[in-house]
């Protein structure tokens, strides 16, 4: 999509001073060399697109159009799969807090259902001796070291005994069994070697807890790399991973173990890798002021629109120039971009190194991941997503700028 400043007053004559720009062409882009640079290692390999990294329908209708899974974590996002057509069956129900209610229709419906601790089991089984003559399956979430740094609370303790105990209680009861297993294990550097271990010791499990038979599949999670712009790359201090590398850490060892048609399935569960470069945030600037040595431009959106987990990176940024704006109405140098909270440390970009004025418009990169799903109405309502169609050259409304009511509505006055 080409941006001018022009481009961008007419859209704000139409949206308003502040939007998202979602990029779905990107999106399906990126989904499908991500699925394809592993299928073409492993071929039994599909998706299952984080719903929690950000939950746009229109992103998940994507999702399902491509044949992908909807991998939920909560009741919420659930719901959202089936409103827009995706079958129970295509359904990964993650996360550590499922309702026995939630868990029980999700699981006779005939979704993937990984379970997370104790007390789901207890659920799992009650649901099992209450129906015998149903056949109830579900995935188990492991927990087991991969050098992350420190102990996830996610999922059964494997070296505790804790996934021994499951098996051991699910073997007692003729009408239960474990589909596959499942791992999501977070890292602080997204690294391939951490990846090819966990592949190498949830293959180790398979062996261990499927000895007559192959699990239905194996899912290995997320928590990978997205693209993002060398300006942001160079802000890590570790390798950022292709999508290349991160299949050929995980499918060669599948492949090597499970070589012929009759192989698990392999899931992977991509947020971040597949959605983080696809949405762009527009945010006008509509004042400035030189407060002592430090310079300040005013800007619609806030740390929350961009940053909401509050990361010390910064963001790509280009800024579109009103030309017709005096010399009055400028600052050049070491420029903060801030936002309208009444918080100090509401700065969406710091030393911003060149000219910037009121009527320009800041246009942040990179913010497709949790950006929509963690931005409270903290002060203002949120602003409305555009998409933008290349076929047609025409940008939609995905959501609408939400209201004073909106934010109110659950509240009893």
């Amino acid at each position: 999509m080409q941006l001018s400043w022009q481009r961008l007053f007419e859209l704000e004559t139409e949206f308003g001073d502040s939007f998202f720009i979602l990029d779905l062409e990107k999106f399906a882009s990126n989904y499908q060399e991500f699925l394809q640079s592993f299928r073409s290692i492993y071929p039994h390999t599909n998706l299952g697109y984080s719903y929690k990294t950000n939950y746009i329908p229109k992103l998940c209708q994507t999702v399902h159009s491509l044949g992908g899974y909807a991998e939920v974590v909560s009741q919420m996002e659930y719901d959202l799969a089936i409103a827009i057509g995706v079958s129970p069956s295509r359904i990964i129900f993650n996360g550590p807090l499922k309702s026995p209610e939630d868990l029980e229709n999700a699981i006779l419906a005939g979704s993937i259902v990984n379970l997370d601790c104790l007390e789901e089991v207890e659920i799992v089984t009650s649901l099992a001796r209450r129906l015998p003559e149903q056949k109830i399956a579900v995935g188990l979430r492991c927990n087991f070291d991969v050098g992350a740094g420190r102990i996830s609370r996610f999922g059964f303790d494997v070296e505790g005994g804790a996934l021994d105990d499951v098996f051991k209680e699910f073997r007692e009861l003729n009408n239960c069994s474990v589909l596959g297993l499942h791992c999501h294990i977070s890292t602080s550097t997204r690294s391939v070697e951490s990846y090819k271990i966990r592949t190498q010791k949830i293959i180790e499990l398979t062996d261990y807890y499927f000895p007559n038979q192959q699990p239905q599949f194996i899912d290995l999670g997320g928590g990978f790399f997205g693209r993002m712009q060398d300006d942001l790359k160079a802000q890590f201090d570790c390798h950022i991973p292709s999508y290349q590398e991160y299949a050929e850490a995980i499918a060669p060892q599948l492949r090597s173990r499970f070589p012929d048609d009759s192989a698990p399935e392999l899931i992977i569960e991509p947020g971040v890798a597949v959605v983080a470069d696809v949405l762009k945030f527009v945010a006008k600037v509509v004042g400035i002021k030189t407060v002592r040595s430090r310079q300040v431009a005013l800007v619609v959106g806030s740390i929350h629109n961009i940053k909401p987990t509050l990361t010390d990176k910064k963001l790509s940024l280009q800024v579109y120039r009103n030309g017709e704006i005096s010399h009055n109405s400028k600052l050049s140098g070491s420029v903060d971009l801030v936002g309208y909270t009444c918080m100090e440390h509401d700065c969406l970009y710091p030393d911003y190194a060149d000219e910037i004025g009121i009527g320009d418009y800041a246009v942040f990169d990179n913010l497709g991941a949790y950006t929509v799903v963690f931005k409270p109405p903290f002060i203002r309502p949120n602003p409305p997503i555009i998409s933008y169609d290349s076929t047609l050259e025409k940008y939609t409304l995905v959501r609408r700028k939400e209201t004073s009511q909106d934010v109110f509505s659950t509240y009893v006055i």
